[in-house]
């Protein structure tokens, strides 16, 4: 049995995972963890990670658009491309990190994709694996909350016919009292 566990990395998400431990554990089930990253966000990430855009110096000061300098087009290609794995590194280290707090003795797959649309690529990431089931978290939004924001979750349990199961904030955790 394959199971995809979705993160966002917000602490819903995490919760989710602590209540699929023990049945993943219980079902010997094969876990990937999964998160998706959107691109557009890249540059943070690797802002955030503390890892080299470009060897100093690389940039430029011609040409400049708009008075700022801006480097040759294959620097610019090279920093995406550096970030975009740096932002990947970063979402598959704290997978690991999830993974060995809530699944410690398992040998657990961690994943980052990169899409703009979360709900289709983890739908396509699922079909790809051929995963038995899958398991999200949602924020239990209703009505306005969710026809202004949306729903991940609701997106992929419409699109799925993979099983999902979907974890809410009111699930309660083995062994809470």
């Amino acid at each position: 049995m394959r199971a995809l566990i979705t993160t966002d990395g917000s602490p819903l998400s995490e919760r989710a995972l602590a209540a699929m431990a023990p049945w993943v554990r219980r079902w010997d089930a094969e876990v990937i963890l999964l998160t998706v990253v959107d691109p557009r966000e890249s540059h943070e990430a690797l802002a955030n990670s503390g890892r080299p855009v470009a060897p100093p110096g690389s940039l430029s000061s011609t040409p400049s658009l708009g008075g700022v300098p801006i480097g040759p087009a294959t620097t610019l290609a090279a920093d995406r491309g550096q970030a975009i794995e740096a932002a990947r590194a970063a979402a598959e280290d704290g997978l690991r990190d999830l993974a060995g707090r809530h699944l410690p003795a398992l040998d657990v797959q961690v994943r980052a994709a990169f899409s703009t649309d979360a709900a289709e690529a983890i739908h396509q990431f699922a079909q790809d694996r051929a995963v038995d089931f899958i398991v999200l978290s949602t924020r239990g939004r209703s009505g306005l909350g969710h026809a202004l924001f949306g729903s991940v979750s609701g997106a992929v349990v419409r699109c799925s016919t993979i099983p999902v199961i979907v974890v809410g904030p009111e699930c309660e955790l083995p062994g809470a009292e």
